[in-house]
């Protein structure tokens, strides 16, 4: 055995190293990667999963104000994420068309409960309001107009 048979086998012995490095290496930033993404989809779900309201007007006695051309929708946030209540994070449907709301509030927080001032012209026998979050949560209330 010669000089080099020993090269070889060391040529191939530092090849075989740095192939387990890059392996290693490949397989750590894998975990890395799906370990953040379980998290960040974790968050999501408990985000979608502790989001919850409610619509406590009375549905026979909905106000509606006549000066601001607007009814008075009163929301509760029941679960246990804060709920924003802005255009971008909240879409409200009268009778199936998306209409302008503004509210009292930029967040309703657990066990809180904000004004929503849904502006329409006021609806003459039944109306369908539905709320959706931007989570996807929806809720619908029928009321008389």
């Amino acid at each position: 055995m010669g000089f080099g048979d020993v090269a070889t086998h060391l040529i191939f012995f530092i090849a075989a190293i740095v192939l387990a490095s890059s392996a290693a290496a490949i397989m750590f930033t894998t975990v890395q990667k799906v370990t953040i993404e379980a998290n960040e989809q974790g968050e999501v779900m408990k985000k979608v999963v502790g989001t919850d309201f409610d619509i406590i007007n009375d549905p026979a006695n909905v106000i509606y104000n006549s000066t601001l051309g607007a009814y008075i929708i009163y929301i509760k946030n029941t679960g246990s994420e804060e709920i924003y209540v802005t255009n971008t994070t909240l879409t409200v449907l009268l009778n199936g068309a998306v209409v302008n709301f503004q509210s009292n509030a930029i967040s309703i927080k657990p066990g809180e409960t904000a004004t929503l001032y849904i502006y329409s012209a006021k609806i003459g026998g039944t109306a369908k309001l539905s709320v959706i979050t931007d989570v996807g949560i929806k809720k619908t209330f029928e009321f008389q107009g």
